[in-house]
């Protein structure tokens, strides 16, 4: 995939964002733990905190809850920060609210959202992303793969009090999709953006892709 130029944007420098990666689930359908598996080279956690650091962003928070010790040991060489979600059982739109909390919207012109179990969203495809939004004029702005909507979700920054207190039992969900005039959909071409790890057989796809993006000649 052809990384994107534009004007005013340099590659090598951060992009003025933060990034707001949810890693407080407790990954109970896996038996816990899920984003300390390996792959290959790497596990879950660390791989996808890399993604984001190779965008470069200005600004990357892990939000950690019930294996926050683990999860820090093995980012603790990262330039990161943590926030930190107490309530094991709360939902992902509170893990959110602590990310966002510690962040301050006077610095970016956007934050983004990603679940911390997608480790195969290239960095291409996330910078695309933030670009894109950035030189529009949408609010939102999602990937689409092959019709299916993914992640990673970024807002502009004069969102942030609204997704900070939006309340509602379906999460965030409704702030994206139940407005469509201020939401950008941009085709790409990574699948990674729609792939999850909810469940062994999740697991498994991600390795065998994970290894043939290491060797194509496979």
């Amino acid at each position: 995939m052809q990384r994107m130029r534009t004007q005013g944007l340099n590659e090598k420098q951060p992009l003025p964002i933060a990034a707001i990666v949810l890693a407080a689930g407790q990954g109970s359908r896996m038996g816990g733990g899920k984003l300390l598996l390996p792959l290959i080279d790497s596990t879950v956690i660390e791989r996808t905190v890399q993604n984001f650091l190779s965008v470069p962003v200005s600004d990357l928070v892990v939000v950690i809850g019930v294996y926050g010790l683990a999860i820090k040991s093995r980012l603790q060489r990262f330039p990161i920060r943590f926030a930190f979600n107490l309530d094991p059982l709360s939902d992902m739109a509170e893990s959110i609210r602590c990310g966002l909390k510690i962040i301050n919207p006077a610095e970016i012109k956007a934050f983004l959202i990603m679940p911390a179990d997608m480790p195969l969203v290239l960095p291409e495809t996330i910078r695309k992303i933030i670009v894109s939004l950035l030189k529009g004029d949408k609010a939102i702005a999602l990937p689409v793969f092959q019709n299916r909507r993914g992640h990673p979700v970024v807002f502009r920054s004069n969102f942030y009090e609204k997704v900070l207190n939006f309340r509602s039992p379906q999460g965030i969900r409704p702030l994206v999709h139940d407005d469509p005039s201020q939401v950008l959909l941009i085709e790409v071409e990574d699948e990674g953006v729609i792939l999850d790890l909810d469940n062994w057989d999740d697991y498994r796809w991600l390795l065998k892709l994970y290894s043939q993006r290491r060797n194509p000649a496979q």
